[in-house]
C-alpha cells in the first residue's frame, strides 16, 4: 500500500485571485533623530562591503509597502516557500496572486495591457517568450544579474531566469508492472500497452509540456525533421492531454496513467516528501534543460515592489530555495545541493537549439495542433 503523503504541490490551479498575508503599518523611515550628528553617523556606519549591503537591504525592508499582485505558474510548494520567504523580508508588502498555466496567465496579461491588474508573472516565461510577449513587458535587469552564469543572464532585457528545469518521465510502479513494460525512455511510450496512458500537458498552454516537446523533437532530429514529427505523431496514439501540468504528476501518483511527460521539480519534491510507487526516469534518448525566468506587467500599478521581487528571485537566499523546492537554480555558482536531483554528468543531458526552438515556436506549435486534430 502506497504512502499518504501531504503535499502542497496539489492545489487546484485557479483563475481566481487570492489574497495572501499582507504586514501591518508600514514602517517609518524618517525615525532616526533630527540631532544625530554627521560624526556619530559616521561612527555608527557599517565597517565592512557586506555590513553595508546588509544595512541597505534593512533600510530598503523597512521602508518597503504598499501592494504585489503576481500572476504565477509555479507550484503551490514552491510559490509559499519563495514569497513566504520575499513576504518575512519585505513584512510591509501586501500580497495577493492569481495562479494559472502560462498560457492562460499571457492571454490575461494581454487582455489587461491598457489597465494592468497585475505587477509580475512569477514563472513560466522562457526565451521564445520574448519574441512574442515582449511588448506585455518592463525592461529591467536585476541588480544580481551580473553574478548569473552568462547563459542565465538577462540579454533580452525584460527576463529573469531563476531555474532550469529538465523533463522528465514520471512513472507508476504498479501500472508499469502490470503494462507488462519497463518505461526507460521515450521509446518505449510507443507500446500499445500504454494506449491512454501517457498523460501530458497541452505545450499550447503549459510550460513544462512545452519543454517535453521540445526535448523530443531535439532526440529524433529536431524542429525541422520528419523523422521526428512522425515520432511525436505517434506519440500521440497512446497520449491523452491533462488539463493542467499539475494534473500530469498527480494523475500518475494516483494511479490514473502509467507515465507522464512532465518536469523535474515537482517530481523530485514529491518524492523529498515520501511519495511511494512512483519514480523518474531521465529518457535514455537524452533530456535537454530550459531557462526560466519571470518578467515585470508592463505599466504595472506597484512598479518598485515588483523590482524588489524580482532582485529577490535572484539573490542567493532565493537561489538555495529553489534548489531545496528541487529545481535546479539558475545561479550554478552556488554550492548547493540537493540528494534527490543528479547530476547532469550521471543523466544523458543534451544541448537543445534554443534560439532555432525559439524564433520558430509559433509554427512548431501550429503542427502540434494540426497533427492533434487527426488524433
Amino acid at each position: 500500500m502506497r504512502k499518504q503523503v501531504a503535499l502542497l504541490l496539489g492545489a487546484v490551479m485557479t483563475a481566481g485571485l487570492i489574497t495572501g498575508c499582507g504586514g501591518g503599518k508600514a514602517a517609518d523611515p524618517t525615525t532616526t533623530a533630527a540631532s544625530e550628528t554627521k560624526a556619530e553617523t559616521q561612527a555608527a556606519a557599517p565597517e565592512s562591503k557586506e555590513e553595508a549591503t546588509e544595512a541597505e537591504s534593512q533600510e530598503e525592508a523597512a521602508a518597503a509597502s504598499g501592494d504585489l499582485n503576481i500572476y504565477t505558474t509555479v507550484s503551490d510548494l514552491q510559490y509559499n516557500a519563495i514569497v513566504g520567504a520575499f513576504q518575512e523580508k519585505y513584512p510591509d508588502i501586501k500580497i495577493s496572486y492569481t495562479q494559472a498555466g502560462a498560457g492562460e496567465c499571457k492571454t490575461r496579461i494581454q487582455a489587461e495591457a491598457d489597465n494592468p491588474q497585475g505587477d509580475v508573472m512569477f514563472g513560466g516565461l522562457v526565451y521564445a517568450d520574448t519574441l512574442t510577449y515582449s511588448d506585455l513587458f518592463e525592461t529591467y535587469v536585476c541588480k544580481n544579474d551580473d553574478k548569473m552564469p552568462d547563459e542565465f543572464k538577462n540579454t533580452t532585457g525584460v527576463l529573469t531566469y531563476h531555474d532550469a528545469q529538465i523533463p522528465c518521465l514520471w512513472v507508476n510502479d504498479e501500472l508499469e508492472k502490470k503494462a507488462g513494460v519497463t518505461i526507460t525512455g521515450y521509446e518505449d511510450l510507443l507500446n500499445p500497452a500504454l494506449k491512454g496512458q501517457v498523460a501530458n500537458g497541452d505545450p499550447t498552454a503549459s510550460s513544462s509540456a512545452w519543454n517535453q516537446l521540445q526535448c523530443v523533437l531535439t532526440d529524433f532530429g529536431g524542429y525541422d525533421s520528419e523523422e521526428a514529427w512522425d515520432f511525436i505523431d505517434k506519440l500521440m496514439d497512446n497520449m491523452v492531454i491533462t488539463d493542467g501540468s499539475s494534473a500530469v504528476y498527480k494523475g500518475v501518483y494516483n494511479g490514473e496513467y502509467t507515465v507522464g511527460m512532465t518536469y523535474e521539480p515537482a517530481c523530485v519534491q514529491m518524492l523529498s516528501e515520501g511519495a511511494e510507487g512512483v519514480h523518474i526516469v531521465y529518457p535514455k534518448e537524452g533530456v535537454t534543460s530550459i531557462a526560466f525566468g519571470s518578467a515585470i506587467i508592463k505599466n504595472c500599478k506597484n512598479l518598485d515592489n515588483a523590482k524588489l521581487f524580482m532582485d529577490f528571485l535572484e539573490s542567493d537566499e532565493c537561489q538555495a530555495i529553489y534548489n531545496e523546492c528541487g529545481a535546479r537554480q539558475a545561479n550554478a555558482n552556488l554550492d548547493i545541493e540537493n540528494e534527490w536531483l543528479p547530476n547532469l554528468s550521471d543523466i544523458n543531458y543534451k544541448a537543445a537549439d534554443t534560439e532555432g526552438l525559439a524564433k520558430n515556436q509559433e509554427d512548431i506549435l501550429n503542427r502540434w495542433i494540426e497533427l492533434w486534430k487527426t488524433k
